[in-house]
């Protein structure tokens, strides 16, 4: 190649990197996605952040135990949203099942644990969901998988129902999800919120369901990721739903939801102690929370932080 030509491909190489950076300079969101990918990056070099296993071991209890899949696997006929995603692959392991056993005992054996793997998938999806939350804001770390198994606990001691248990887990798990979908400068902002920028981040509710809406196994949880955030007395968010209007998971979510953020440190603040939060929750009966629900939450806290304080420091052990 000629001088010449080395020239003019130079000219045009340099060109192309500066027209590229003037269109990225000029794109807000692209310019704060790679600042923040650069940050991140370079703290990950040089050992500044959790390691991907510090991430992983943060949800590594978030699948239920055995039993409780088996006794969510036999209520699947109950719940076919579960099967929609998955409908043609599992018509065609049915006719294999029913061409290669002839031992009916064998064939409904492999059907149980086919519906075993479906609950299973469900929760994988749910912390895949989780897990690219928490990765967006540090500074909630492990808060989906402890508000995930405040609800856990919360629900069974509701007796609530095994359909409810399970979108409730789902729910609780996801309930933040729509964070992703919020800007940096309002879910990352220091300091405290403008009016505009409140209402902003009150959106992650809606963004939230949207999310979970466009898989069908998750439809369930919908009611938990939407109206979390919704008051007994009227004056929640999205819909101002009042009372039993608000789905009984939602409220349930709610305070555990409530609790764990009290307890936690922000970004814009420090932690309540356990016991500041939890007069917080019964201050607040009957006005933000479910009364009925406050008092199975104050037998739960007292099981969990006066009777049993190895179980609550297991809970809290990623907690910043």
């Amino acid at each position: 190649m000629s001088k010449k030509e080395n020239n003019k491909a130079e000219v045009e190489n340099q060109s192309a990197k500066t027209n590229s950076k003037r269109s990225y300079e000029t794109d807000p969101t692209l310019k704060d996605i790679a600042s923040n990918l650069n940050d991140k990056f370079s703290s990950l070099r040089e050992g500044k952040e959790s390691s991907p296993v510090d991430c992983i071991n943060i949800f590594e209890k978030l699948h239920p135990p055995a039993g409780e899949i088996s006794s969510f696997a036999k209520q699947i006929g109950e719940l076919p949203e579960l099967k929609v995603d998955f409908k043609n692959s599992l018509n065609k392991i049915a006719s294999t099942f029913r061409n290669a056993f002839s031992n009916i005992t064998e064939y409904n054996e492999i059907n149980s644990q086919i519906k075993e793997l479906l609950i299973e998938n469900f929760f994988h999806t749910a912390r895949a969901l989780a897990i690219a939350v928490e990765a967006r804001d540090p500074y909630t770390g492990g808060h989906s998988d402890r508000v995930f198994q405040i609800a856990t606990e919360l629900g069974k001691r509701c007796n609530i129902s095994i359909t409810e248990q399970l979108y409730l887990e789902g729910g609780a798990l996801l309930h933040d999800v729509g964070k992703i979908a919020v800007r940096d400068g309002v879910l990352l902002k220091p300091g405290p919120l403008t009016d505009s920028e409140y209402k902003e981040m009150q959106l992650h509710t809606i963004f939230g369901s949207q999310i979970v809406k466009r898989m069908s196994c998750l439809h369930g949880c919908v009611d938990a990721v939407l109206l979390h955030h919704e008051r007994m007395d009227g004056y929640g968010y999205p819909h101002g739903l009042k009372g039993k209007e608000i789905p009984l998971i939602a409220r349930i979510t709610s305070v555990a939801d409530a609790y764990d953020a009290m307890t936690t440190n922000r970004i814009y603040r420090k932690a309540l102690s356990h016991e500041q939060a939890l007069e917080e929750i019964l201050r607040n009966s009957g006005t933000q929370f479910d009364p009925e629900i406050v008092k199975v939450f104050l037998i739960w806290w007292e099981d969990t932080f006066q009777k049993n304080p190895a179980k609550s420091k297991e809970l809290y052990k990623y907690s910043k």
